[in-house]
C-alpha cells in the first residue's frame, strides 16, 4: 500500500493570547500577548507533525486590540504570497481573539485562493494551566490539511468548533467557549484531529471576491457609531471632519436611531461620507430608513466596517456596496 504524502502546512504567527506568557501559569489576564515563539507552540503538541508537513514563520508579534487595518491589510499580503506557493497546500494563521473575526473576514474577502486557510487563537496564554492554544493550533492544522476545507472560505477553528469567517463572532470575554457562529451556526467540528463538516458557507468569498489585494494600496478610515439612548449626535460631526470617509451606525433593534441622529447622517452623507446602519443586536437584519443610507444586512458593525473598508478602497458606488452587503 502507497503511504498518501502529508500536506504541507504553513503556520503564520502574529501574536495574540495563543502566543501569550505571564509569570504565573494562574494568570490569565496579566500575560504579555505575543511573547512566544511559534515553535514554543509547536513544541507542546510534537502530534502535530504527524498530520502534515508544517513550516512556520513569526510575522509579528503583537496583541490583537492592536492591531490596525494595515496590520491586516499586510497579513494578508503576506497569505497571499504563501497561497500562490504551489508547494503550500493549506495555510494557519494565528492571531489574538479581540479582533480576530475582524481579521478573519477581511482575509475571507481579499485571499483569491481555494486552498485551506484557517484562523486560530486562544483564550488562555500558554503559560497558563489549560491553555487551549496547543489543541487549538492543533485542530487548526487537522482542518487546513483535509480535502474537504478546500473551497470554503477562509475558516476559524476554537474550541473544537469550525466556524465561516463570516459568521464567526467572539461572544464571551474570557471563556474557552467564546467563539459562535450566530446565525451562521456552526460548520463542524475536529475533535482530536478528526475533521468532520456539516455545511459550507453560502455567501461569496475568496476564490469568487470581486476585491482584489493588487487594488487595495491603503484603507480609507471608517468609523462607528454607537447608538444609546441620548446618544450625541454631533459625534458623528466629527467622524466626517476628522477625515472618516464611511461610518457605519450600530443602531437600535433593526437599525433605527433618534431623529437627531438622522439629521446628522444626512449631513455628513450630503458631504460624501459613505453611512451603512447595522444592530447594535447580535443576529437579524436592518433596514435603511433615509435616502443614501445603506443597509447592512445582517453585518455586525465591525464586519460591516471591514467590508465598507474595502468597498471604499476599491472605489465602489453606493449601489455596488449596498449590493456587496448583499452578496457577503
Amino acid at each position: 500500500m502507497i503511504e498518501q504524502k502529508k500536506k504541507r502546512i504553513y503556520i503564520l504567527g502574529s501574536g495574540g493570547t495563543i502566543a501569550g506568557l505571564a509569570p504565573s501559569p494562574v494568570d490569565f489576564f496579566g500575560y504579555t500577548a505575543g511573547a512566544a515563539v511559534i515553535d514554543s507552540l509547536l513544541h507542546r503538541v510534537p502530534e502535530i507533525n504527524e498530520l502534515a508537513e508544517i513550516i512556520s514563520e513569526d510575522f509579528c508579534s503583537i496583541a490583537s486590540e492592536n492591531a490596525t487595518p494595515e496590520v491586516w491589510l499586510s497579513i494578508a499580503r503576506r497569505a497571499a504570497e504563501l497561497l500562490a506557493d504551489c508547494t503550500v497546500d493549506g495555510l494557519v494563521i494565528t492571531s489574538g481573539t479581540d479582533t480576530l473575526e475582524e481579521l478573519a473576514y477581511f482575509l475571507n474577502l481579499t485571499l483569491t485562493t481555494q486552498k485551506p486557510v484557517v484562523v486560530v487563537g486562544a483564550m488562555r496564554p500558554l503559560s497558563a494551566y489549560g491553555s487551549d492554544g496547543p489543541v487549538n493550533l492543533y485542530n487548526a492544522v487537522a482542518v487546513a490539511a483535509d480535502d474537504a476545507s478546500c473551497g470554503k472560505g477562509v475558516l476559524v477553528v476554537l474550541n473544537d468548533t469550525i466556524l465561516s469567517a463570516r459568521g464567526a463572532v467572539k461572544q464571551d470575554s474570557c471563556r474557552v467557549h467564546t467563539f459562535c457562529g450566530g446565525d451562521f451556526g456552526t460548520l463542524g467540528y475536529v475533535l482530536a484531529g478528526t475533521v468532520r463538516f456539516f455545511a459550507a458557507p453560502c455567501s461569496r468569498h475568496t476564490y469568487n471576491s470581486e476585491f482584489k489585494l493588487s487594488d487595495v494600496h491603503d484603507l480609507p478610515p471608517v468609523d462607528i457609531f454607537y447608538m444609546s439612548g441620548g446618544a450625541d449626535a454631533r459625534l458623528l460631526n466629527v467622524m466626517a471632519d476628522l477625515g472618516a470617509c464611511g461610518v457605519v451606525v450600530a443602531g437600535f433593534g433593526n437599525g433605527t436611531f433618534s431623529d437627531a441622529v438622522g439629521e446628522h447622517l444626512n449631513e455628513i452623507m450630503g458631504e460624501g461620507v459613505v453611512c451603512v446602519v447595522t444592530s447594535r443586536c447580535q443576529t437579524g437584519l436592518t433596514r435603511a430608513t433615509l435616502s443614501g443610507l445603506i443597509a447592512g444586512g445582517d453585518f455586525s458593525p465591525q464586519k460591516a466596517r471591514v467590508l465598507l473598508m474595502l468597498a471604499l478602497a476599491c472605489n465602489l458606488g453606493n449601489a455596488d456596496i449596498a449590493r456587496c452587503f448583499i452578496e457577503y
